[in-house]
């Protein structure tokens, strides 16, 4: 976990200080390889920093209440409700997958729209 968190941290820094003049606030330095496809050395893809500060309260708020659910519920049926949550998205996916004829394209059993 530490090493996950150390090279996400990285990756996170090298994306806020190597972004494109374009793209938006940064020092933008040149970090990556200069080369035909990428002739100032930027990285591409800025830091969405207003997804990455909604995110910041919930992970706030999940680890600091997590531990005590855990206690209280315990880690079996936390499990339990995790594996049923999973079931339904898994299932709302396909229905709505199936529902815009997907599988039917996939399959090759779409009508033809020539």
């Amino acid at each position: 976990i530490t090493m996950t968190g150390w090279l996400s941290f990285f990756a996170f820094l090298l994306h806020a200080l190597c972004t494109p003049e374009d793209e938006g606030i940064g020092p933008h330095f040149s970090c990556a390889v200069r080369d035909k496809s990428n002739p100032f050395g930027h990285v591409f893809g800025k830091v969405p920093y207003e997804l990455w500060l909604s995110v910041i309260p919930g992970i706030l708020i999940g680890s600091l209440v997590g531990p005590a659910v855990n206690a209280a519920v315990g880690p079996r049926n936390i499990m339990i409700v995790f594996v049923i949550f999973l079931l339904f998205d898994a299932g709302y996916n396909i229905y709505n997958l199936s529902d815009n004829g997907y599988f039917a394209e996939l399959l090759g059993l779409a009508e033809s729209k020539i």
